[in-house]
């Protein structure tokens, strides 16, 4: 059960360990309760209320990366073969979603407990549309997957994305539920250039929630 308990955050395992240690040793859980350990666990660290830096980085790390990518697309003349850039960029690209995936999560827990048969859905679709499409950018970079099938993957990550930002917008109407709405689009545009756009789209969502960060810890109710 230790093992369990040391995926939690540091700050987290200082004020709950040593009780929640004592349950587990009084009643040791079920596999599904294990499950729902590891499901703590990462809402531990991602969780806004916790005002974790994870999916800031992530957000800032995978907008940057992303905007590289476009950026190093566009100034170059592009090839006929697929898949119609320069395969250099797919392993950059492929960090760059594995970023975002983690950003896009830490965005799904700011709904908190509003909708959360809705939260479910979408952050099941969420996570296996970047999942399929880190998938198939690997497979790209290693020549055995067609341009429909990474097409098919990103697009199910981008709605999977319009789901989360739809929910986040209906309950709290905050310029991150907007942002996700947005990156998406620029995305499933058919034109390179707005690569850019979904680069910097999530760029802006990792400097909003790095603000909203700034927010809870300098409000004396939030500290609290």
């Amino acid at each position: 059960m230790s093992g369990l308990l040391r995926l939690y955050p540091p700050a987290w395992r200082a004020r709950y360990g040593d009780e929640m240690a004592s349950l587990l040793e009084d009643r040791p859980p079920t596999a599904r309760e294990r499950l729902d350990l590891v499901r703590g666990a990462v809402d531990a660290w991602l969780h806004p209320a916790e005002a974790s830096l994870v999916p800031i980085v992530a957000a800032l790390a995978g907008g940057g990366l992303w905007t590289v990518v476009a950026s190093a697309v566009l100034i170059q003349p592009a090839p006929f073969d697929w898949p119609g850039y320069f395969i250099d960029v797919v392993p950059l690209a492929t960090l760059a979603v594995a970023f975002l995936l983690v950003a896009a999560i830490g965005c799904a827990l700011r709904a908190g407990e509003a909708s959360s048969r809705a939260v479910a859905v979408g952050m099941g679709m969420l996570v296996a549309g970047y999942l399929a499409w880190i998938g198939m950018l690997a497979g790209t970079a290693s020549g055995v997957v067609s341009g429909p099938a990474l097409g098919a993957a990103q697009t199910a990550a981008m709605l999977g994305t319009i789901a989360i930002g739809l929910i986040l917008v209906r309950a709290r109407s905050e310029p991150i539920g907007w942002l996700l709405l947005l990156a998406p689009v620029a995305l499933l545009v058919p034109s390179t250039t707005m690569w850019l756009g979904f680069g910097m789209a999530w760029t802006a969502i990792g400097v909003a929630m790095w603000r909203d960060r700034q927010h809870r810890n300098d409000s004396p109710l939030l500290g609290a």
